[in-house]
């Protein structure tokens, strides 16, 4: 099969077009012929070697995590998913994960992928996966927002994760504030922010005092210590990404009537299958653009740079495809 591959750790330009075997799955597995992916921090962060643990360190290096496409081939003891459905999901971000999406071909579990609805394109299904995961998991399960009435918070709000979470929080009944810049805010009033917070002109959280349920800083631009006047008693505050003064926010919390979390997504069918119904009730993933497979490089370059969601065309998209 071909796929983008890169020899080792190093820069982007080392992405480059392989033939790599046709993967074979293994009782509870699928073969999923990939139609579409989508581009991840991650992405770039593994090719680069800055962050090798989210990924295994086989050679040639095969990355991207988020796929949609068609089950073509089912392992033993597989229920629940057939020969031909249209499924999507995202690869396991870690250590023990070999794989990668920008190939025609992947092997996921069958209990970590859900039925890809018909109304919704193989791109759009990519795309949303690892952002709406995140999204869910942060806002309804760490978070724990009220079923009515919460009020959340979000940062980065022209990202992948930013965007797609203000309607994820409408989804779980919360009336939401973002946070952002530039294009950002208009696009988080399309999206159904009820305010858009411009960062660049206010310093946070100001006056505000105990207005949010959650506070989910999916920039993770920002400390608990903080937001924390601006958090509900019980209230949450999420981030994206773990760090030293994650840690020690962490510790600080536990005297306090606030929470401190770290969201780490991970791939669960029932997520998936419930992230699927409200795509096909409008859900909306905002996309900066969609790219050919052949041209991951440039466009991990550019993700980068300006950040936003790119989505991936992996079928008919390699070197000598139209």
């Amino acid at each position: 099969m071909k796929a983008i591959a890169a020899p080792g750790y190093g820069p982007l330009q080392n992405l480059a077009l392989i033939d790599a075997p046709l993967p074979t799955p293994a009782q509870g597995e699928v073969r999923v012929r990939v139609v579409a992916s989508a581009l991840n921090p991650a992405d770039y962060k593994v090719v680069t070697g800055a962050m090798k643990f989210l990924h295994a360190r086989n050679r040639p290096l095969i990355v991207g995590y988020d796929f949609s496409g068609t089950v073509d081939a089912v392992g033993p003891s597989v229920t629940g998913v057939s020969l031909g459905d249209a499924v999507f999901g995202f690869l396991p971000y870690g250590p023990f994960n070999r794989r990668g999406a920008f190939a025609e071909a992947l092997i996921a579990k069958a209990d970590e992928i859900a039925l890809k609805p018909k109304s919704v394109s193989h791109e759009i299904a990519a795309a949303s996966a690892t952002t709406g995961l995140t999204a869910i998991q942060a806002i309804r399960d760490l978070g724990r927002v009220p079923a009515q009435g919460g009020h959340v918070l979000v940062t980065g709000v022209s990202g992948g994760v930013g965007s797609i979470s203000v309607g994820v929080a409408r989804k779980l009944n919360a009336t939401v504030t973002a946070v952002g810049s530039g294009a950002g805010l208009d696009l988080a009033r399309r999206l159904g922010a009820v305010e858009a917070w411009d960062r660049t002109q206010r310093t946070f959280p100001g006056d505000v005092r105990e207005q949010f349920d959650v506070v989910f800083d999916a920039a993770a631009g920002y400390r608990w210590k903080q937001w924390r006047p601006a958090l509900k008693a019980g209230g949450a505050f999420v981030t994206t990404l773990p760090s030293g003064a994650f840690a020690a926010d962490k510790v600080t919390s536990l005297f306090s009537n606030t929470r401190v979390h770290f969201v780490s997504v991970k791939a669960r069918a029932a997520d998936l299958a419930l992230l699927a119904t409200w795509l096909e009730e409008g859900l909306q993933v905002p996309l900066t653009s969609t790219v050919p497979v052949r041209d991951v490089a440039a466009a991990l370059g550019q993700l980068q740079k300006a950040g936003g969601r790119i989505a991936v065309r992996v079928e008919g998209g390699f070197l000598g495809q139209s």
